[in-house]
């Protein structure tokens, strides 16, 4: 694994020939509350490929279903899978997604931008790449078999904790975290609610790439998603009808009645960011 990074370590110079291609690859399992309890645990399988310019943070089933999603031959596609599995009975099997945001990070223009979903629609923002002030302390532990060093930073509403790897000259990290002398490997949220845990690492010459149907996403900024992202979960029935009502599309008080109990309020769980209150 030490050798694997060295190697990566030679290719992660100022300026590269191929800024479209990763030189590492490393996965996460991401936790997060459930939205309709606020007690269960759940988790997403996330990876982020980067180099030293930019990177991108996204789940690799998600990518895979928007992708298919991108053509009408990828439609098609999923239209058959999903017939099988249900006609097997097999409801695991339909194609789904598994975490949906993805953060792409340019270095180079230091900006990120945060592509995610809201209800039914989907929402992209534009921020400062990295934008923690962090505290690094003396504690250390090991991860993944290198060792880590300890910081600490308040983010958006949560105060952060992360360990990263000094060896791993990778000033990058899951979600929108970076900008520490090293990997991110973990990051875990005051109150346990959220965590990112890095699972493997290894060298890549995956293309970083853009994210599939960037063209359906609605520029927004960060706090008017986060507003819209509550909105649905305090009212599904209301946002689904005022964005589908002009088209005949309206769902009855009644018909909608289990959408109303479907989350839990902020109090009980809230999202990454806390700071649109």
């Amino acid at each position: 694994m030490k050798k694997i990074i060295s190697i990566v370590a030679l290719c992660l110079v100022p300026i590269t020939l191929f800024a479209q291609t990763a030189d590492i690859e490393v996965s996460y399992v991401a936790h997060r509350p459930d939205f309709s309890d606020g007690v269960t645990d759940v988790t997403n399988q996330y990876i982020l490929l980067a180099n030293g310019r930019e990177s991108k943070f996204f789940s690799p089933k998600t990518q895979y279903i928007d992708s298919l999603n991108s053509t009408p031959e990828g439609k098609a596609k999923i239209a058959e899978m999903t017939k099988t599995a249900l006609a097997a009975g097999r409801f695991d099997d339909i194609p789904g997604p598994d975490g949906t945001m993805y953060v792409v990070k340019s270095f180079d223009l230091g900006k990120l931008r945060h592509y995610d979903t809201s209800g039914l629609e989907k929402l992209v923002y534009e921020e400062p790449v990295c934008a923690m002030e962090w505290q690094v302390c003396d504690s250390t532990k090991t991860v993944l078999g290198y060792e880590c060093v300890k910081a600490t930073a308040d983010y958006h509403g949560r105060k952060w904790t992360v360990w990263f790897a000094p060896e791993i000259p990778v000033q990058d990290g899951p979600w929108k975290f970076g900008a520490l002398p090293g990997l991110i490997l973990e990051a875990a949220a005051v109150g346990a609610q959220y965590s990112f845990i890095a699972t493997g690492i290894q060298q890549s010459q995956k293309p970083i790439g853009e994210v599939p149907l960037s063209e359906d996403y609605e520029k927004v900024k960060r706090i008017d998603y986060l507003k819209s992202k509550r909105a649905f979960m305090d009212n599904p029935l209301g946002k689904i009808n005022a964005q589908y009502g002009s088209t005949g599309g309206t769902i009855s008080a009644s018909d909608g009645a289990d959408l109303e109990q479907l989350f839990v309020p902020a109090s009980v769980a809230d999202f990454l960011e806390t700071d649109y209150h």
